[in-house]
Parts: C-alpha cells; structure tokens; sequence
C-alpha cells in the first residue's frame, strides 16, 4: 500500500486542488516515480483528515490533467510517459514548444565549424588539443571567454574565467565551491529546472522567493536572509526563465545591496544575456567578490560546443578548480579552441547577432497566433526565444500541458519550474526548437485555442 502523504504548506486554494497541486510537484520532482499506486481515497482522506469527497475530487482532478489514472480492481497510478525525444527525433508532427534553444536563421553555425576545424587541422597544436590540460582551462582559451563576457562596466579578468562543460556544470561546480549538502539555497519561485535538478543531486534545499512584475521581490529577498539560513542565491536577471523579466538597474542593486549586508554569495546566470546587449550591467559588475557569473555558448553558439563559463570572485579558484577536476577535469580543449578562434574572428558576433534577429521573428509571429484567439503573453525583450503565458482562472498548467501533448504540441508549465508557492500559473513557450517559423504559428495557435477554449481551428495541424 503506498505511504504517499502530500505536502500541502506549498499549495494554496482550495483543498482539492492543493492536494492535486502538490501530486503534481512530486510527480516532477521525483518523488513520486511513474507508475507508482497513490493511497486508496479512504486512506489519504484518513492521513489528511479529511473527506472522502475531497480527496475523489482532488484525483478527478489530477486524472483531468493527466496526471493519473484507475484501474477496477488494482487501484490509482500515476501515469506513465515516455521521456523526451532527443531533440531533432521527435515524431512526425509533433511541434516542440518545450526545450529553449536559441535558434539562427540558416544553420551557420554546422559551416563555420567544418571550416574551423579544417583550419585547427592544419595550423593547430593538435597533440595540446588531445592532451590533459589545466583544470581551470588553457590560458588562451580563458582570454577568450573573458573577451566575450567583458563590456564596457563589466571587467572580466581572464585570471577569474573558470571553463566548464556548459552552463548546467557551471551551476554545479559553482555551487560546490559556496555550498555544502543540507544547506540551502534561494532562488526565484519559478526557476530553471537544471537548477532543481542539481539542488536534488547535490542534497541542497531550495527556498523559492517571491516574484513580482519587476522580478525576484527584495523584501521577501531580505525576509529569507534575515532567517538565517540562506546560503547563496541562484537568478536569472535578464530574460529570466520562464518569465521573461528582465530586472532593471534599481532591482539589482537592491539585491545586491541586501546579498552584500547578509554575506550571501550569488550565482548569477546570464545565458541569455547576449540576447540582450543594452540591458543593465550584470550583478557581478556590482558585487565582484560575492557573484559567480557564469555564460554558456551553447546558447549563445551551438549547443553542441559544450563550452560554458564562470566568471568568479578569485579566492574561489582552487575550490573551483576541484570541483573540474572532480567531475570531467577539464573542459574539452578542441571544442574551446574553436570558441576562441569564432571570438577572435568575429564567427560570435554574427551568429549571436543572427539569433536576436531571429528571435524578433519567432516571437513576432507566435505572439501574432496567440492574438488571434484573444491570448497575450507576458511582456518581454522582443528577441527573447521563450514567452510566459499567466494561465486565466480556471485553467490549470498541468492540464493544458496534457491538452496540448495530446494535440502534438510539447510545453512546459509551471509545475516544472516552481520552487515554492506560486499565486498564479502559467505556461512557457519556447521558440528556438521548431525548425520553422511555419512551425511556431501552428504550435502558437494549437496553444492559443486550448487556452481560450475555441474551437475553431481545430484545422491547424
């Protein structure tokens, strides 16, 4: 019989819905794996101290979203789903809304690396390319990722570029130079699944804090430090995923100024920040000693490159460096080499100029199929490749999410994001994987209809 019990102190509204909220969260975090049997509605309700009626009602309303399902005789399963195809592997029309990755215009970037790698064959070191190098990353390698984070008010010292595999171990290996298991760390009440992830792998606790319209709210930010037990703070400033934000100039300097008068050291990660180069100074450029800022050509390049980056305070370099030694002691130098070489010869600048522009055109036309069944995303920078769309009471994330999977559309919801009580749900579209803009509006539209519950383009596909 299964000892499932909810969590409820996360979920707010009524019962049922906190009880099919939290199943939900679980379901995603792992708690409660595929296939698992739930408690009978008699049991539950006798763990919970409630009726009968709310808990049948609160498993009608996870099997409504899809969540869950009975069998006569064997009990209530959650339900079993296939992993993700990789990406490029997906069905026949299927439309994936869910994975975000920057996108070009005409798949540049497969010819400037044949190119480069015929140059690195002939005119390179290969036998240092092949070899161990320093975990930190070779010098001319940390020059030029140094060279692609540094802008006028941002120093970038190539003596503080750490090299990473992409930015999923930037986040790793900076959070094992500040924090220790059990501890915890904060970020905003809907964040980065990666970072989810390896908060779960690495024993770390993970307190969401409370957003608002301009991004992580300083007094609850302030609230959560004056506790006590707050560690480092994980944010996405500009573009954050999944909502888009971008903070202004006095949001980050608020954080800051609360980060610094508390001692806690932040992991700032600026993915997307190429997206958008007049945005406000990164938090590093206001709290060197505290912020570890860390980038990724994966979305700024090719996701294939593997090739991320920290920019961090130097007393942190040999805890840095064992925590590269210790997972894949060092970044792939080739896959570095051709980094340097597109930085040096302006290969980066206009790949990462060609994906603003496409962008624009991406959300220009998926914003334009929403409209059309009275759906607005939330607002956002208009090269921005992921849209957050607020969900209308009565509709629920999880529900739309299994509603568009059954239409051919793949999208993420809150659920996936949500690290603590979120007041209003939502859903977030990402705009890079389709190979066409084609593809964007018909996946937009699919997306736009289930919302509004139209009916009348049942003809997109």
């Amino acid at each position: 019989m299964s000892t499932w019990k909810p969590d409820l102190s996360r979920h707010g509204g009524p019962r049922y819905r906190a009880i099919a909220d939290a199943l939900a969260t679980d379901i995603e975090t792992g708690r409660l794996p595929r296939g698992a049997r739930l408690p009978t509605h008699r049991e539950l309700a006798y763990q919970l101290r409630m009726t009968v009626g709310t808990i049948t009602r609160a498993y009608a309303e996870a099997e409504k979203r899809g969540l869950i399902g009975g069998e006569v005789g064997r009990g209530t399963f959650v339900r079993e789903r296939p992993d993700p195809a990789p990406l490029g592997q997906l069905p026949d029309g299927i439309i994936d809304l869910s994975v975000n990755v920057p996108r070009g215009s005409g798949g540049r970037e497969a010819g400037a690396l044949a190119e480069t790698l015929m140059q690195i064959a002939q005119d390179a070191d290969l036998e240092a390319l092949t070899g161990y190098q320093p975990h930190l990353g070779m010098p001319e390698h940390r020059v030029a990722l140094a060279a692609l984070i540094a802008r006028p008010g941002v120093e970038a010292p190539a003596d503080r570029i750490v090299l990473t595999a992409g930015a999923q171990h930037a986040i790793m290996t900076a959070l094992s130079a500040i924090v220790a298991p059990g501890d915890t760390i904060a970020c905003e009440s809907v964040t980065f699944g990666g970072l989810k992830a390896a908060a779960r792998l690495m024993h770390l606790r993970v307190k969401g804090i409370a957003m608002d319209e301009g991004g992580l709210n300083p007094d609850a930010f302030e609230a959560a430090c004056r506790e006590g037990t707050i560690k480092a703070l994980y944010a996405v400033p500009t573009l954050q995923n999944p909502t888009g934000i971008i903070w202004s100039d006095e949001r980050r300097d608020a954080i800051c100024a609360i980060a610094e008068r508390y001692g806690v050291s932040i992991l700032e990660d600026d993915v997307y920040g190429f997206l958008v180069p007049e945005a406000p100074l990164p938090l590093v450029s206001r709290l060197p000693n505290q912020v570890f800022h860390l980038t990724s050509t994966s979305k700024s390049l090719a996701p294939g490159l593997r090739i991320g980056c920290l920019l961090a305070p130097r007393e942190a370099a040999a805890r840095l460096a064992t925590g590269i030694r210790t997972t894949i002691w060092m970044a792939p130098p080739l896959m570095a080499e051709v980094v340097r070489r597109w930085v040096s010869d302006g290969t980066a600048d206009r790949l990462m100029a060609d994906k603003r522009v496409e962008g624009a055109r991406r959300q220009t036309a998926a914003r334009a199929a929403l409209w059309e069944y009275g759906v607005e995303a939330a607002p956002t920078h208009p090269s921005s490749f992921h849209l957050w769309i607020p969900l209308p009471e009565p509709r629920h994330d999880m529900e739309l999410v299994a509603a568009a999977r059954r239409e051919g559309v793949l999208i993420a919801g809150t659920t996936s994001f949500a690290t603590g009580r979120v007041l209003a749900e939502g859903i977030r579209l990402s705009l890079g994987t389709p190979s066409t803009i084609e593809e964007v509006t018909r996946g937009a539209r699919i997306v736009g209809r289930l919302i509004s519950g139209g009916d009348c383009c049942d003809n997109v596909l």
